[in-house]
């Protein structure tokens, strides 16, 4: 074979070579999940340079997205000087700029995306940056709600903690305040020792009565002195409807327990003031990991948790064991409560 034609056959498998190299780094640049384009060195997004992801999460099509300083139109308002600073910094330095903010999508809604600007190997056509984003909206509204969740906690601890006091205040405390007069005037002498004593074992024995039910308030004695199946006969015998018991006899930590039992009397407490059924059932079993505490209905579903503190008290809960919530209430279709509380 003369040595042209071999040449031109090289040259012509080595072209061939260089194109699937070309497609399969555009394949992975198509199907990798971050959002991708490529600008220049003013900031500009170059033509045809952006990725699937990039067109599908944003909603462009791809001859539309180039030709525009990024921050212009990708950035949400207040942030695009940041946004240029942080191009602008990579492309004079050289070094990997990141950053972390709002980037607008055609429809004019925006979305949370954690982004960096790169360097690349220079092209024929000129050098080129890599900006390389991930979407992060959904993290962003889990840590939101996570700490309105705290919030919510640490507010309900509060006003708790306000009602115990007052409860304390009007209550018992009066109780014992009154009792102590009295033995402070039997002891002066200004009333009868044996009216005082009658008196002061009248007053301390509603005392004591009313601290007691105060004390059921903040952890039930049946929890503590007898278990959590027996605690939630006493609640399931409390309700309005039949309730049908399936729990566990199985030990359980003291802050399972409890939180298996409020979100047991919270769910019912629902049923009665809601959900117009005439049955409920509650489950609670262990499995190797959690503890799944089911409750459900038969009443008139509709159930919704951003309506009102019941439901969003029971996410909390669920929240601080880093456990699961499923609330699944169709219209008409009852409504089935499923919390999984992990073990630690």
């Amino acid at each position: 074979m003369p040595r042209t034609r071999q040449s031109a056959t090289v040259l012509k498998a080595r072209i061939a070579e260089l194109e699937r190299e070309r497609e399969l780094l555009n394949s992975i640049a198509n199907f990798a999940p971050s959002l991708i384009c490529l600008v220049d060195a003013e900031g500009r997004v170059r033509p045809f340079t952006t990725n699937k992801a990039f067109e599908r999460t944003l909603g462009y099509r791809p001859h539309e997205t180039g030709g525009v300083l990024f921050w212009e139109r990708y950035v949400a308002d207040g942030e695009r000087a940041e946004a240029r600073d942080c191009i602008l910094s990579a492309i004079r330095s050289g070094a990997p700029a990141e950053s972390e903010g709002r980037w607008v999508q055609r429809d004019g809604s925006e979305i949370d995306v954690a982004w960096s600007c790169t360097s690349l190997p220079k092209i024929q056509s000129g050098p080129v940056w890599l900006i390389a984003g991930t979407d992060i909206t959904d993290r962003k509204r889990h840590e939101a709600e996570v700490r309105r969740s705290r919030s919510r906690i640490v507010a309900a601890a509060d006003d708790a903690r306000r009602r115990i006091e007052r409860n304390l205040h009007d209550g018992a405390q009066q109780r014992l305040i009154a009792l102590l007069l009295r033995l402070r005037s039997a002891q002066r002498g200004t009333v009868p020792p044996e009216a005082a004593v009658e008196g002061a074992v009248t007053e301390l024995a509603a005392a004591v009565k009313e601290l007691r039910e105060l004390a059921q308030g903040i952890h039930p004695s049946a929890l503590s002195e007898r278990g959590l199946a027996a605690a939630l006969r006493i609640v399931a015998a409390r309700a309005p409807v039949r309730v049908e018991l399936d729990v566990t006899s199985t030990p359980l930590e003291t802050n399972i327990s409890v939180a298996a039992y409020y979100i047991v009397s919270e769910a019912l407490n629902n049923v009665a003031k809601y959900a117009e059924a005439t049955r409920a059932a509650v489950r609670v079993r262990e499995t190797e990991r959690a503890l799944i505490v089911v409750v459900e209905d038969d009443g008139k579903g509709g159930a919704d948790p951003s309506a009102g503190t019941g439901l969003s008290g029971l996410a909390d809960r669920v929240a601080s064991f880093e456990g699961r919530l499923e609330i699944d209430s169709p219209i008409d279709g009852g409504t089935r409560v499923r919390a999984e509380l992990p073990f630690s």
